[in-house]
């Protein structure tokens, strides 16, 4: 073909040209997220930069150091080159590790290969999610929700409805969950101990919503980052109440735990068979995991029970000495949780003002209850995750700037 046979026959070739370069449609969905809420904590975060003295009670970073022999893991991986590609479904040896911790809590066997290992939890909620829905289908779980939620589901095109419950306590409601389902529903999520309000949803609420999804077809996905972070009583997990992981999705992590949160190692606990389409999931979004934090992951499972006892007991006394300055101040009220690292204050007026207010006259960030539901739109979200001695420099500001305003 001559040069001018070939620029005729391209000429030929219909083109489509648009007038501006276009986003998808999932870029428009995050666009239009009311974002409000984290106003407060960036303002904050920002003025800590630049020289304020700012104490941020508004995420939920641990404060603790990652444990030594977590550091010195990852270390000698590095040593030994685990640098390269890894299996996507996780390394066997953080599978086996486990799959040996659950079979000793459980009294079951469960396998290595029904663990999927993610790039943290919303990883994990993120593929679990795409397995099972479709863009218009929709999920149930109850008010307050995890405010980290709805980019996740907002990302997919899947709905979140959750059924309002009740003040001060905000149980998890079984019926409320049921109520709401209906022919776009493809399952329902539990997170259990609850962010935001500290809440461990009981065992036999658990084992009828599994029996309810069982029935109906439904997935149960469980949420339960906070499993170790518990108080006075033991969280119970879903994976010790089912007979079968057919219908159940058990997500968790290491981010709060080990104070790993910048590692990023989470996982789901389902059966093998869902395991797959998880593993392919993982294999077209991040490819693999890092090997040499899949090592350190799995000393930190093996080797845990000192570390996490003594940053559980330390979260304790600080959840402990918040409760007893919140019992000297008419202006709020608040339930002591049962587990996790926030407390829920209710401050009787719009919390969105409220946590503004709060920074401009003090200095210290919170987090507005408004975006965990309408229920929780006069709480603040304050958490645990400074020492004591910053945690009374804190209220110590709030009860001086309350006196101001009162008198």
């Amino acid at each position: 073909m001559s040069l001018m046979t070939e620029k005729t026959a391209t000429a030929r070739i219909p083109v489509h040209s648009r007038d501006a370069l276009s986003t998808s449609d999932t870029v428009k969905r995050l666009d239009a997220i009311d974002t409000s809420a984290w106003s407060v904590h960036i303002e904050a975060m920002k003025r800590k930069q630049a020289g304020e003295a700012i104490i941020p009670l508004s995420i939920g970073d641990p404060d603790f150091p990652t444990p030594n022999y977590i550091i010195d893991g990852v270390i000698d991986a590095l040593k030994k080159e685990r640098t390269h590609y890894s299996d996507s479904a996780g390394e066997m040896s953080l599978r086996s590790a486990l799959a040996q911790l659950e079979s000793g809590v459980t009294g079951k066997e469960i396998k290595p290969k029904q663990f999927s290992i993610f790039n943290g939890a919303t990883s994990a909620i993120h593929a679990t999610l795409s397995a099972i829905a479709n863009s218009g289908d929709n999920i149930v779980t109850c008010q307050p929700t995890y405010l980290g939620y709805e980019s996740t589901f907002v990302c997919l095109g899947v709905e979140l409805r959750a059924a309002v419950t009740a003040p001060p306590y905000f149980r998890y409601t079984v019926d409320g969950v049921l109520d709401l389902i209906d022919e776009r529903t493809v399952g329902v999520l539990v997170n259990t101990p609850t962010n935001p309000m500290g809440n461990i949803v009981p065992a036999d609420s658990l084992f009828r919503l599994y029996e309810e999804c069982r029935r109906r077809n439904l997935w149960l996905i469980s949420d339960e980052v906070y499993s170790v972070m518990y108080y006075e009583k033991k969280h119970t997990s879903l994976a010790n109440l089912v007979p079968n992981f057919d219908n159940v999705v058990v997500i968790d992590s290491l981010s709060k735990s080990h104070a790993m949160s910048g590692w990023r190692v989470g996982w789901t606990l389902s059966s093998e068979k869902f395991a797959r389409p998880l593993r392919e999931i993982a294999l077209s979004t991040f490819f693999s995991g890092c090997p040499f934090i899949q090592d350190a992951a799995t000393l930190a499972l093996l080797h845990d029970e000192h570390a996490v006892e003594r940053m559980r007991n330390e979260y304790r006394a600080r959840r402990d000495y918040t409760m007893s300055r919140i019992a000297q101040i008419p202006q709020f009220s608040a339930v002591s949780p049962e587990a996790g690292m926030f407390v829920m204050i209710d401050v009787h007026e719009p919390s969105d003002q409220f946590a503004r207010r709060l920074l401009d006259g003090t200095g210290v960030s919170v987090v507005p209850g408004t975006p965990s539901g309408t229920v929780t739109r006069r709480y603040v979200r304050m958490s645990l995750t400074q020492p004591i001695a910053v945690l009374t420099e804190a209220w110590d500001r709030i009860q001086a700037w309350l006196d101001r305003e009162s008198a």
